[in-house]
């Protein structure tokens, strides 16, 4: 059966009330080969804020005609307007569209059974403890839900014949301070206690025992406070308290049968959880689960010293990051903290550090414990979710998640599961330590790039301390003379590779090169960078020393550190020196810059490319150890003439050729560059027999080993 996908917008998923809706959404789906993609945002500020909902632009990346049906959560958003645009998209779509907890046109409305949980909890304390004097404390009084849970408790009382008196029922805000005010108010005497109080959801509840305790009210002796939708933590108030669990799960399993047409179980498990705030009393085995659970869902809590050292370890990693590569390889270092997900795609926009968000194309890296530097992909937008949930072959679970700072929207985040209830809160504080480091980082490249490549003086370009253009043209007319050469290096950048996430490599890299024509010239060398990354070098000396000392530096230096995927370095010389030639000399390296960059499109077609270009990257950095034909071939899974043949239809090269190639310009930077002997170069280069070493470095210079030293070092 293919696979199907339905999708479920929500606030706040990590929120333990969205969360049990989103478990029974996934154990149903799994259960019938479907994918669920959950679009949420992080914090769900609840008041109306242009900057802080800025993270509800995560619910514009959801497009209804990609899935079979699609859930809204509708308690999970203080204002349902602020997804009008969603329903507006569903409607048009005319997919299946249910509404949990709301009602919307055009959608199925599903209801908690809240009212039936109310009625039975009011019923336990009436049956089993004898209570009739109870106050309820429920939500806001403009809330569906509100009512629905007042109405539970009414019904109970009337039929074990006890008046309902709406004096006994207080409004609240399903929050820490409702409880905290009505403890008070008892407290204080404003308000007679009763016997018992019956708390439409924990957290009031919660903070109601707080209070209550710390005032020396005995708790249930003098009171007994009941709460619901058993949203963890009991283990942290005092008394534990007793609750009832909503049936959040099964309108979850409920809303996948109804889209999907199936015909999956609903949990008919008791629900009624005892506690201490009831004479009940706890059940220590199910206290012990809850422990358990409470240990691997928040290990910030229990053994806390070691998880916030990761957490501050985490942040500090990611802020010391100067590339987003180092930032990506920190992510996978700390994958671990996200429990028991499968993956992490970061998508980023393309234009992520530019001035302004772009969202057409996004840079994705897959991040998994493997912590191997993923390979970036970009990807449309009218693809990305296809792209990213068509990649496994069961199904899974996808967060789709902002990753901004304040209104500066980066992309998105995708963490994948393959079994229900791993997202946790501990992504919120995650997902923050992120965005963060993000602006860090994009703030350095700012910094860097008008530092090093805008803030140019009126003579020198600031990244390379070279002269500028003007400045060059200027002084290389009254320097040169008929023993001068120019020579200019050419750096083209590709779209592709480290280049691909922002400028920060381009400057370093150009940064590398004028640091290797600086070491390769002497104090009587002029040279500039033009605007357009070209370094000219004017040398007044017959001789090509500086030349070839400049070419083999930046070979060692550039190509040994980076690929051809990320730069491509091109020459041009100009032996008839003028200051009117200068601008033939800058177009020479320009056509030979775009002959290599053609070249190198061109082998980006061929299908083992990427294979062969990090073999021949290896070969560049370190041709000592490069390895032997027959071992290249096994690497990649081809017999050898196979091989040698595609490697040279690559490089224009064989591989042997090119091995002895690096090696002996390996030995060239070390003999114009280093004191070592000549011996000691050879060895350095792989070679055993110094005078085959010398045999084959004259075939490939024209000089001896020795000659070559007494000529360029």
């Amino acid at each position: 059966m293919p696979k199907k996908r339905i999708a479920v917008i929500t606030a706040r998923a990590d929120d333990r009330t969205q969360k049990d809706i989103i478990c029974g959404i996934a154990e149903a789906a799994l259960a019938v080969n479907t994918d669920v993609a959950v679009f949420s945002n992080i914090y769900n500020h609840w008041i109306k804020d242009k900057l802080l909902n800025f993270e509800n632009i995560i619910y514009d990346f959801f497009v209804p005609d990609e899935f079979d049906g699609v859930i809204v959560t509708a308690e999970a958003f203080m204002d349902l307007s602020l997804i009008s645009s969603v329903f507006q998209r569903i409607r048009e779509s005319k997919i299946p569209s249910v509404i949990i907890g709301g009602e919307a046109d055009g959608f199925k409305s599903l209801y908690f059974d809240d009212e039936n949980d109310m009625e039975r909890l009011c019923e336990h304390l009436i049956t089993v403890h004898n209570i009739t004097d109870i106050d309820i404390l429920t939500g806001p009084e403009n809330a569906i839900s509100s009512h629905r849970r007042v109405s539970g408790c009414k019904k109970a009382l009337e039929k074990h014949g006890i008046p309902f008196d709406e004096n006994k029922v207080f409004f609240g805000t399903y929050w820490y301070d409702s409880g905290e005010k009505l403890a008070k108010s008892y407290i204080s005497g404003e308000l007679p206690m009763p016997e018992a109080v019956v708390c439409a959801n924990d957290c009031m509840a919660y903070s109601l025992c707080d209070v209550l305790s710390s005032a020396g009210v005995l708790i249930p002796d003098q009171i007994t406070v009941t709460g619901y939708d058993c949203i963890g933590e009991r283990m942290y108030h005092y008394p534990i308290l007793t609750t009832y669990r909503s049936g959040r799960h099964n309108v979850g399993v409920r809303a996948v049968n109804i889209l999907l047409s199936s015909n999956c179980k609903l949990d008919e498990s008791d629900r009624f959880i005892s506690g201490n705030t009831c004479a009940c009393g706890t059940n220590s085995l199910r206290f012990c689960e809850e422990m358990r659970i409470e240990r691997i869902v928040h290990p910030d809590t229990y053994g806390s010293s070691v998880a916030q050292f990761c957490a501050a370890d985490f942040s500090g990693d990611l802020t010391l990051c100067q590339t987003i590569s180092e930032y990506i390889k920190v992510l996978g270092d700390y994958f671990y903290m996200l429990h028991g997900a499968k993956n992490l795609l970061l998508c980023l926009d393309r234009e992520w550090n530019g001035a302004k968000y772009g969202g057409d194309d996004f840079i994705c890296s897959s991040i998994d414990e493997t912590k191997d530097l993923p390979v970036p992909l970009i990807i449309s937008k009218n693809i990305l979710l296809l792209e990213i949930m068509e990649k496994y072959e069961n199904p899974m679970i996808f967060y789709f998640s902002p990753l901004y700072f304040q209104t500066r929207l980066y992309g998105l985040t995708a963490l994948i599961y393959d079994r229900p209830g791993g997202y946790d809160f501990s992504f919120r504080d995650w997902n923050k330590a992120v965005s963060v480091a993000l602006e860090f980082l994009r703030m350095k490249n700012d910094i860097h790039y008008l530092t090093q490549c805008r803030r140019t003086s009126l003579l020198y370009d600031a990244l390379t301390g070279f002269y500028n253009m003007s400045e060059f043209r200027r002084r290389a007319g009254e320097a040169i003379n008929e023993a001068s050469r120019m020579l200019a290096v050419k750096m083209s950048f590709s779209s592709d590779g480290e280049y691909i996430y922002g400028d920060n490599y381009k400057s370093d890299i150009v940064a590398a090169a004028a640091r290797a024509v600086r070491q390769a010239c002497t104090e009587r060398e002029i040279y500039c960078r033009t605007d357009n990354d070209i370094l000219i070098v004017l040398c007044n000396e017959k001789n090509n020393v500086v030349f070839e000392k400049a070419k083999v530096i930046l070979h060692h230096d550039i190509c040994g550190k980076y690929g051809e995927n990320q730069v491509i370095i091109s020459f041009a010389e100009n032996p008839d020196c003028s200051a009117d030639k200068i601008d033939d000399l800058c177009l020479s390296v320009e056509n030979a810059a775009n002959t290599a960059v053609k070249r190198l499109h061109q082998r980006e077609t061929l299908p083992q490319y990427k294979p062969l270009l990090e073999l021949r990257c290896g070969i560049i950095s370190d041709p000592r150890h490069a390895p032997k034909i027959d071992d290249a071939s096994r690497k990649l899974c081809v017999s050898e003439g196979y091989f040698g043949a595609i490697y040279k239809k690559c490089f224009d090269i064989s591989y042997i050729q090119d091995c002895i190639n690096e090696k002996i310009m390996l030995a060239r930077y070390l003999l114009s560059t280093t004191v070592m002997s000549i011996y000691a170069v050879a060895l350095q280069c792989g070679y055993i027999d110094e005078k085959y070493f010398a045999r084959q470095f004259r075939q490939n210079v024209g000089y001896s080993p020795i000659q070559y030293r007494k000529l360029f070092c």
